[in-house]
């Protein structure tokens, strides 16, 4: 009689993959990781990392959409987009700043990482969405005139741009990413953004 036991950890949920290979490409960067490494953190065998994901940009992918997905839904669920902008913009970041301090990996990874070689037409087609619905917020403030003028999506880039710049550097000196040091970003966020 053959008897094959499985283990819980053989039948570990995507999520826990998917968190270990969250940590693992934050240690290690993508191109550097190897999926025995991630199985090994998710405490599972590599051909069980296989039966969920065919590659390991395939399960990158999923990672991607999973943590832009989670980033869009932790700026702008439930947030009050139609009243004056400079305090729509600050509840933003204020979420943002809580945001990299309770998914630090997550934003890193977002943020960070160079994606372009493994991005999926999906997982483009969700950052692209995102992109252009944050254009049309910027293009609303435009229109009432609380917002410069300019490339909606450009500005989105720029403004954003020096949040992750602030982020790299605490990465950089092994600081832990605080909410006060995300926020000490927003008065100059809103300096580019606002209306001089």
């Amino acid at each position: 009689m053959n008897i094959h036991s499985v283990t819980l950890a053989d039948t570990a949920p995507v999520d826990t993959l998917l968190d270990a290979a969250l940590k693992t490409f934050d240690e290690l960067g993508y191109s550097a990781t190897p999926v025995p490494a991630i199985a090994g953190r998710a405490g599972i065998a590599v051909g069980s990392v296989y039966r969920h994901f065919a590659s390991k940009e395939e399960l990158a992918n999923a990672l991607y959409r999973r943590e832009k997905q989670r980033l869009a839904d932790a700026l702008f669920r439930d947030i009050d987009l139609d009243g004056p902008a400079e305090t729509a913009f600050t509840r933003i970041w204020e979420r943002l700043a809580d945001f990299a301090v309770d998914h630090t990996e997550a934003l890193c990874f977002l943020e960070l990482h160079h994606h372009d070689a493994y991005l999926d037409a999906a997982s483009r087609e969700l950052a692209a969405s995102i992109d252009e619905q944050i254009a049309a917020l910027v293009t609303t403030w435009q229109a009432r005139r609380e917002v410069r003028s300019g490339d909606p999506l450009l500005l989105h880039v720029q403004v954003f741009g020096g949040f992750v710049a602030v982020l790299r550097q605490v990465r950089l000196r092994g600081a832990t990413v605080t909410r006060a040091v995300g926020m000490s970003t927003l008065e100059p966020a809103w300096g580019l953004l606002g209306r001089s």
